[in-house]
């Protein structure tokens, strides 16, 4: 017997209104995530997060099945030049505009993963807007010692 249901499947399992699914309105660029050594709990994403609307998106909540927690951290510099994390607690990208996240300022913080990542993994993040809209973004994961070997142009040392 064979049974034929004729319910999308994406909204069958996303459990999300389709008014509350942002889709393609906000995209990542380039995401990445570090993998770091071998028991390490926390490790750091990057990318280029692009709005493709005429109005600002505003994050607030970021979530993953491989990990606990994930928040967005930038770097705070002192007039002495020493630099210290502080957790964002909203992310603005500008309408029609991108927010970098990169070595040195912004970026995602992954932190206590479920299970090991494997390189070339494609890790899901769900992320939430002041308005309860859902975007599903999907982040590389690579080894920054071996990207270092092609891409001369960034920092690539671990988080």
């Amino acid at each position: 017997m064979v049974f034929l249901f004729n319910t999308p499947v994406n909204a069958f399992m996303s459990g999300v209104k389709p008014d509350l699914d942002g889709g393609a309105a906000l995209v990542v660029i380039d995401g990445v995530i570090h993998k770091g050594p071998p028991g390490a709990n926390v490790t750091a994403g990057y990318g280029v997060f692009k709005n493709n609307t005429d109005k600002d998106i505003s994050l607030t909540t970021f979530r993953s099945p491989v990990y606990d927690n994930l928040e967005v951290h930038g770097m705070e510099y002192t007039s002495d030049g020493t630099a210290k994390m502080k957790n964002v607690p909203i992310l603005t990208i500008p309408a029609n505009g991108e927010a970098i996240l990169g070595k040195g300022g912004l970026h995602l913080m992954f932190m206590g993963n479920r299970r090991d990542i494997q390189l070339g993994e494609e890790i899901l993040v769900v992320t939430f807007d002041t308005d309860e809209v859902r975007y599903m973004l999907n982040f590389k994961v690579i080894d920054p010692r071996e990207s270092v070997k092609h891409d001369h142009s960034h920092d690539h040392h671990m988080h």
